[in-house]
């Protein structure tokens, strides 16, 4: 490892030691179990921002080596990284640890499930060979600072603009109830929990203009990650038998029954929308953004992973099992999807044609209703 690389590492670990010390923490109000899950949950947290970090100043090296930055603006942005990697660490960690004391004081108990959807983007990365950092765009859901470029070129007057891009991109999330149908049955006898069972998907869009004239028409095309959760009642787990899988009576109480499909999606909409046009002087015209909107289409995509997390008491102490596995689902995914929103926020409905499972008798089909929002428009295209 290079020297400059070892000297801003070494940066970070002595910074975060020195949070991490003036900050005990008190794991006396929880269970032994609690204990080991929180303290996990805590060193993920750790083991993912050291690697980001590594990302962060390895890039900062090619910069540098390339001539885009001279060695006291590389050092500066090392530095930079490393101390916002640090209070990362301790912003997260006091967060996921605040939560974890408030839900076991008022509750009895706590629930990290909320995370899940963080692990398993991780680690569907780390399973590609990606780091954030070679996609084509940037997650700041959680960062409190934006760059911002100044322009010295003097502004265009109104009358000589452009027409409005063609093209744009945003990145967005949902969360949605997940749930799915049997066969020639409907929402009333599905054996799922319908509150319980939900989804997370984060992605990224293209739309663009249908027409040069007009923006009443638009494409958008993209693809997002998402994580479909199952939870079957009446103490019910996923069993295969030969190549059907089944929901079976687990022989033991069950305190947590979850089946999560991770996937890989490839949505594409038509929609049709209302915007604000004015025509300039030089006769191009700018259009606003859609206002009201309506969104037809839908998406192929393909499984990635299926992990079935239990939580039980087998008589003798508290057990957790995590089984990732084929499960017999389907590798190629396929369905139909619509929305209605206004502005950033959406209400989508999406429902898988292909059944989960291959061979079972009766088909069981997914299906989601939940809420969009659009986060950020990063770049536009002529």
């Amino acid at each position: 490892m290079p020297v400059k690389i070892t000297l801003i590492i070494a940066f970070f670990f002595s910074f975060w030691s020195t949070q991490l010390i003036a900050q005990e923490r008190d794991f006396s109000a929880f269970t032994e179990i609690e204990t080991t899950e929180l303290k996990a949950l805590l060193s993920r947290i750790e083991s993912e921002e050291k690697e980001l970090l590594k990302t962060t100043v390895k890039n900062i090296n090619k910069k540098l080596e390339n001539g885009n930055l001279s060695q006291a603006e590389a050092q500066e942005q090392k530095l930079e990284a490393a101390e916002d990697s640090a209070k990362n660490i301790e912003e997260a960690q006091e967060l996921v640890y605040n939560w974890a004391s408030f839900q076991k004081r008022k509750y009895g108990q706590f629930d990290l499930e909320q995370f899940d959807e963080y692990e398993s983007y991780m680690s569907i990365i780390n399973d590609l060979g990606l780091s954030p950092s070679e996609l084509n765009f940037e997650f700041d859901l959680f960062s409190s600072k934006k760059s911002k470029e100044k322009s010295n070129k003097t502004p265009l007057k109104e009358r000589d603009l452009p027409y409005s891009s063609r093209t744009f991109s945003d990145l967005f999330i949902s969360i949605s109830f997940n749930n799915a149908l049997l066969d020639g049955g409907s929402i009333d006898d599905t054996p799922f929990k319908f509150g319980g069972s939900r989804s997370f998907e984060i992605g990224y869009e293209w739309s663009t203009r249908v027409f040069k004239e007009s923006n009443f028409l638009r494409l958008n095309y993209g693809f997002s990650f998402q994580f479909n959760g199952l939870k079957p009642e009446n103490n019910q787990i996923f069993v295969e038998n030969g190549d059907q899988t089944e929901l079976e009576t687990f022989e033991f109480d069950l305190d947590k029954s979850k089946f999560r499909m991770d996937n890989l999606i490839l949505p594409v909409h038509l929609q049709f929308g209302s915007s604000e046009t004015t025509v300039l002087d030089n006769g191009n015209k700018r259009f606003t953004d859609h206002d009201f909107k309506v969104g037809l289409g839908g998406f192929v995509g393909f499984n990635l992973l299926n992990t079935q997390k239990l939580k039980f008491d087998d008589g003798r102490r508290d057990e957790k099992l995590k089984q990732r596995d084929d499960f017999n689902t389907n590798n190629l995914l396929y369905g139909l999807s619509a929305y209605v929103g206004w502005e950033t926020f959406s209400i989508f409905a999406q429902y898988n044609l292909n059944p989960i499972f291959t061979d079972n008798v009766r088909d069981l089909n997914n299906f989601q209703i939940g809420v969009r929002l659009l986060m950020d428009r990063r770049h536009q295209y002529d």
